[in-house]
C-alpha cells in the first residue's frame, strides 16, 4: 500500500495524537489470532447491483485442520446478512454470528490435515469499508488492507493465513471486471444484461490482497519475458495511462535480476480507479492505483508516477510473495516497497537521484519523529493495524535498509536479500527471518542494528566539532550523541573523511557511547572534513567546522546531499564570499536537485546581487525542475521587477509545478500586486489543478471576503479534489476570521470524497475548537465508517481535549 500523494497535501497517515505519544488511548498489545484450521482456497462468486450499493455473494473456502479434533470454524465478518452456511454437499451448518464473528461448528470433529469446505451465502447492503461504490463514473473497487476484506467477504482475516483464490463475478454486460490471477473464462448472459468473469490466483496470499475492480475501462497491453503487463483506465485516458505505467516491464526486469527471484506470478496488471482511498494497492498480480497519477503530456516527465509504480511492483515479492507474519511487522512489507522505489530511481535514472530521493525520506521521518510522535518500527501496541501505516514504517524503515546496505555493501546486500526472498517465498516472515536471512548469507551478526533501529526508537542523533591545532598537527573531533529510549547510546561504525592536497584519508570509528574524542596527525591541516561522508547511516548530524571548509565541501563534494548541506551551511553567513561560491556552485551544478537547493539558498541571502542573479538564472536555466527553486528564491523579494516575472510565470508558464511555485513565492513577497497574480491563477486550468490548488492555499496570506468567495467556491464537491483539499485547509487557517467556514469544516465532516473529510477532520482538531466536538465525536462513534475516519476524529478531539497527563 502507498499512502503517498505527490500530488496533492498527502494522505494522513498513523496516529499523531495530541499527547505525541503513538499508541491511541485504547491500545494494547495486538498479535496474530489463535487458528484451529488454516485456509487452502477461496471461491468467491458475486454479483454487484450497482444502484443499490450492494452485493449478493457466495464464499466457499477450503480448510484443513491443523490439529486433530478441531471443529469450530470463526470467520471474521462485519455488517453482513448472513443467508445460509453449509457444507459443500448442501448440508445446512449450525452457527452463530455476533460480534463481527461467523462461528460454525462441523457435524464431527476432524483428523490433523483433513480437509472440509464450507459454503456460505451473504448480502452486503451499502458497505461500510471493503467495497466502494463510485458515482462518476460509475466504479466498483475493493480495498483490504489492513483488515477490510472482513467486510466483504468471510474469511480469517490475518495476514499470515495464506490460500489460493478465484473470483467469479457478475456485472453489467458492458463492464469489465479486474481479479487475482489469471482469467479462465468470460461468459455472456445477454438474456440477463450480465458478464461473468472467472479469474483464479494459483499461489497463496493472504486475504487482504484479495480484490474486485468493476466498471468500464480501456485495456492497454504490454509484455515482459512472457508475462502479459496490462493496465486499464477510464475511456479517453489511454495516452495518459502509458505515460503512468509504461516503465513496468523495466522495472519488473529490473526487481526480478536484482533479487535474484524473477517476477513469479502468471500476469501483473494496474488498474487505475476514481476516488481511491489511498495511493495504490498491491493486490496480488492486479495493483490498484489512484488515477490523479495519470498525468498529461505537460506534466510529463516533471511529475512521474515511477514512485508509486515501483512501490506496488516492489510489494508483489514484499508483502504478496513474503507477508509479514503480524501487522507489528509490516515493515517487512512497507519498507521494502519503500526503498524499493528509490533502487529503481537509481536504476533508471542514476546514482545522484537516488542520493536525493533518499533525502527526501529522511525529512518525511524526522518530521513526525519530531513533530509527531516517535516509536520503535516494530511494536504491537496499537489500537488497530491502520495505526502502523506511517513515516516510520514507510521512510525510516527504507533508511534501515539502506543503512544496512551501506554496512554490508553491495554485493553482501544483495545476496542477503536474494537468500531472504528464496528462503520464504510464498510464507508469511517476521524480523527475525530477515536478521537470520542476513546472517546465513553474509556471516554478518546484525542483531544490534536491528535491536536499535528496529525494536528501538529513533535514530542517532550527533553533535560533532572539528578542531585543528597547529601546533602538535592534529585534526580533532569530538563527536557527542543523545542518548534515546532507556538512556543508551546507538553504536555504530561512522567514516570520518579527510581532505588533502594528497586526496581523501578515511578513518572508520566505531561510536557507542555519549562522548567520542578522536586526533588525527597530518603534515598540514586538511582542506575539509566530513562525517559520513557517503550519508549511508540513518541519524541526524550536527557538524562545526571552519566556514573556509564548508566552501570546500561546496566546490567539490561528490556527493550531492554533501553539496546542500554545505550550500545551507554557507548561506547562513550572508557575505559577498558567500554569494559568490552559491553562484558559482550553481553555475556549475550538474544535478537538478543540488542546483535547485543551491538557488533557494542564493534567495536566502536576500541581497541585491542575489535578486539579480536569481532572475538571469530563471532565464537561462531550462529544467523546470531547478526554475522552480529559482522561483522559490525570488520569494524573498518585492521589487517590481520580480514581481513582474513572478506574475508572467504564473500566467502562462509551460510548467505547471513552476507557475503553481510562482504563485505561492509571489504571496511571500506580500506585495500589493500578489493579490492579482493569486487571482488570475484561480482561473487558469492545470493538470489535477495544480496551480488553482497552489492559488487557494495562499489565501490564507489575505483574509478578506474575496479569499472567503474564492476559498467557499473552490470547496464544492465535483470540482478537482487538490483544490478541495487546498480549500479545506485554508479553512481551518481562517476560520477564526470567518464562521461560515466553521460551519463548512463541519459539513464536510460528512462528505462523500474520503480524503475531503479527512482533511476536514484534521482541520477542525488543528483548530483545537471545543465547538467541534460534538460532530467529531459523531464521527468518531460512528459505526457505519471505515476505521481510519474514525480514528482521525478520535486524533481531532484529543488535540482539542488533551490527556491531563500530557
Amino acid at each position: 500500500m502507498n499512502l503517498k500523494e505527490k500530488i496533492d497535501s498527502g494522505f494522513a497517515c498513523g496516529s499523531g495524537t495530541a499527547s505525541g505519544k503513538f499508541a491511541r488511548p485504547g491500545a494494547k498489545p495486538s498479535y496474530g489470532p489463535d487458528q484451529e484450521f488454516d485456509a487452502d482456497h477461496i471461491l468467491l462468486e458475486l454479483e454487484l447491483d450497482i444502484p443499490k450499493k450492494s452485493v449478493y455473494g457466495v464464499c466457499s473456502t477450503t480448510f484443513r485442520a491443523i490439529h486433530e479434533g478441531a471443529r469450530e470454524i470463526r470467520f471474521d465478518a462485519v455488517g453482513m446478512k448472513i443467508r445460509s452456511v453449509t457444507s459443500v454437499a448442501g448440508e445446512k451448518l449450525p452457527y452463530s454470528y455476533k460480534n463481527d464473528k461467523l462461528t460454525l461448528k462441523l457435524r464431527k470433529p476432524l483428523a490433523e490435515h483433513e480437509p472440509v469446505t464450507v459454503r456460505i451465502a451473504y448480502d452486503l447492503i451499502r458497505p461500510i469499508a471493503g467495497v466502494y461504490f463510485i458515482k462518476k463514473p460509475v466504479q466498483v473497487w475493493t480495498h483490504g488492507e489492513a483488515e477490510e476484506s472482513r467486510y466483504w467477504f468471510p474469511c480469517f482475516d490475518a495476514p499470515h493465513d495464506k490460500a489460493s483464490t478465484e473470483m467469479i463475478a457478475a456485472v453489467p454486460r458492458d463492464f469489465f471486471a479486474l481479479s487475482n490471477g489469471a482469467l479462465l473464462s468470460i461468459r455472456d448472459d445477454k438474456k440477463h444484461g450480465k458478464k461473468f468473469y472467472h479469474w483464479k490466483q494459483a499461489i497463496p496470499h493472504s486475504p487482504y490482497l484479495v480484490t474486485l475492480v468493476a466498471g468500464k475501462f480501456s485495456e492497454i497491453k504490454q509484455e515482459w519475458d512472457g508475462i502479459p503487463v496490462t493496465y486499464y483506465c477510464q475511456p479517453g485516458r489511454e495516452a495518459e495511462i502509458k505515460r503512468a505505467f509504461g516503465k513496468t516491464p523495466k522495472m519488473l526486469k529490473f526487481f526480478s535480476e536484482a533479487i535474484g527471484v524473477r517476477y513469479p506470478y502468471e500476469k501483473y496488471a494496474q488498474i487505475a480507479v476514481a476516488d481511491f482511498v489511498m495511493g495504490g494497492m498491491e493486490h496480488t498480480t492486479a495493483t490498484t492505483q489512484t488515477d490523479r497519477v495519470l498525468m498529461d503530456a505537460q506534466a510529463y516527465p516533471e511529475f512521474t508516477a515511477d514512485w508509486l509504480v515501483s512501490h506496488e511492483l516492489a510489494h508483489q515479492w514484499f508483502g504478496d510473495l513474503l507477508t509479514c507474519k503480524e501487522w507489528g511487522h509490516a515493515w517487512l512489507n512497507e519498507s521494502f516497497a519503500t526503498y524499493f522505489e528509490a533502487l529503481f530511481t537509481e536504476h533508471d535514472l542514476g546514482r545522484e537521484e537516488f542520493q536525493y530521493e533518499m533525502r527526501e525520506k529522511l525529512h518525511q521521518y524526522l518530521d513526525e519523529d519530531k513533530n509527531v510522535y516517535r516509536r520503535s518500527i516494530v511494536t504491537h501496541v496499537y489500537k488497530k493495524p491502520d495505526d502502523l501505516f506511517d513515516r516510520h514504517l514507510y521512510e525510516k524503515g527504507s533508511l534501515v535498509l539502506h543503512t544496512i546496505r551501506h554496512l554490508l555493501g553491495d554485493k553482501l546486500y544483495w545476496k542477503a536479500i536474494h537468500h531472504y526472498v528464496e528462503t520464504h517465498a510464498a510464507r508469511a516472515v517476521e524480523t527475525a527471518d530477515l536478521i537470520q536471512s542476513i546472517q546465513t548469507a553474509t556471516g554478518r551478526n546484525m542483531r544490534k542494528l536491528f535491536d536499535q533501529y528496529v525494536y528501538g526508537p529513533g535514530h542517532p542523533d550527533y553533535t560533532v566539532n572539528y578542531a585543528w591545532d597547529e601546533k602538535s598537527k592534529e585534526a580533532r573531533v569530538r563527536v557527542t550523541q543523545k542518548p534515546v529510549g532507556n538512556n543508551s547510546c546507538f553504536s555504530l561504525p561512522i567514516v570520518l573523511r579527510f581532505i588533502t592536497a594528497k586526496g581523501p584519508k578515511d578513518f572508520t570509528e566505531t561510536i557507542d557511547d555519549k562522548t567520542h574524542s578522536f586526533k588525527y596527525k597530518f603534515d598540514k591541516e586538511p582542506l575539509d572534513f566530513r562525517f559520513d561522508p557517503d550519508f549511508g547511516i540513518l541519524k541526524t548530524a550536527q557538524v562545526t567546522k571552519p566556514h573556509r571548509m564548508w566552501l570546500a565541501g561546496l566546490r567539490s563534494d561528490p556527493h550531492p546531499c554533501g553539496r546542500i548541506l554545505s550550500a545551507e551551511q554557507v548561506a547562513k553567513i550572508p557575505t559577498g564570499e558567500s554569494f559568490d561560491a552559491l553562484k558559482r556552485a550553481f553555475l556549475k551544478e550538474k544535478f537538478w536537485g543540488a542546483a535547485r537547493e543551491i538557488a533557494v539558498q542564493i534567495g536566502s541571502l536576500k541581497t541585491d546581487e542575489a535578486r539579480k542573479f536569481l532572475l538571469q538564472a530563471l532565464r537561462s536555466a531550462k529544467n523546470p525542475k531547478v526554475r522552480r527553486g529559482v522561483v522559490e528564491g525570488l520569494g524573498h523579494f518585492s521589487s517590481p521587477d520580480v514581481i513582474a516575472t513572478l506574475a508572467g510565470i504564473a500566467r502562462s508558464d509551460k510548467s505547471y509545478f513552476v507557475s503553481a511555485d510562482a504563485v505561492r513565492a509571489a504571496a511571500r513577497t506580500r506585495a500589493p500586486q500578489a493579490a492579482q497574480i493569486i487571482s488570475q491563477a484561480l482561473n487558469r486550468k492545470s493538470w489535477n489543478d495544480t496551480i488553482r490548488a497552489s492559488a487557494v492555499s495562499v489565501l490564507a496570506s489575505s483574509p478578506d471576503r474575496r479569499s472567503l468567495d474564492a476559498v467557499r467556491s473552490n470547496s464544492r464537491y465535483g470540482l478537482n479534489l487538490s483544490a478541495r483539499i487546498s480549500s479545506v485547509q485554508v479553512m481551518g487557517r481562517l476560520a477564526g476570521h470567518f464562521p461560515e467556514f466553521f460551519a463548512d469544516l463541519i459539513r464536510f465532516t460528512t462528505d462523500a470524497q474520503v480524503r475531503l473529510k479527512h482533511a476536514a477532520i484534521s482541520a477542525l482538531g488543528n483548530l483545537r475548537d471545543p465547538r467541534a466536538v460534538p460532530a467529531l465525536e459523531k464521527v468518531s462513534k460512528d459505526k457505519a465508517l471505515a476505521y481510519r475516519t474514525q480514528a482521525l476524529a478520535e486524533d481531532a478531539l484529543l488535540k482539542i481535549n488533551p490527556p491531563k497527563n500530557s
